[in-house]
């Protein structure tokens, strides 16, 4: 691992119940954070959109959660309408991604979960780097 990990998380839930709830939301963050054994430097952050009108009546509006590790993020944005989150949890501190999948699956009831590890800094070397193509120069 050069840069961080990042791991990137989406989920099909079988309700979407959680999905506009900040505490809920918050209390999985801190069992991630404690697993982690990161560090948290600020309150976990939330932003609950407002409920909508559709033909089936009122939904809840879903949320946007973030907090800052000493080590990077962790963030999720969710759609309850859809039965759906994406999460996503990078660090420079290497992490078990199984840990993490598995406290996601412990909290939420899950009907489908789709994941992806990125080590970041394997395609870019900053000691020794190459020349930038022309054709990205002036992007």
């Amino acid at each position: 691992m050069h840069y961080g990990k990042h791991l990137l998380v989406e989920v099909i839930t079988k309700n979407q119940k959680n999905l506009s709830n900040e505490s809920f939301i918050k209390k999985v963050f801190e069992k991630i954070i404690k697993a982690t054994k990161t560090k948290k430097v600020m309150p976990i952050t939330s932003y609950k959109f407002p409920p909508r009108s559709t033909f089936q009546g009122k939904i809840s509006g879903g949320l946007t959660a973030f907090s800052i590790i000493s080590e990077s993020h962790l963030s999720i944005h969710t759609w309850p309408e859809n039965n759906y989150f994406a999460f996503d949890l990078f660090s420079c501190k290497n992490f078990n991604e199984q840990q993490i999948i598995k406290i996601i699956k412990d909290n939420f009831a899950i009907n489908q979960i789709v994941y992806k590890t990125i080590e970041r800094g394997m395609q870019v070397n900053f000691k020794n780097p190459e020349p930038i193509p022309e054709r990205i120069k002036n992007a």
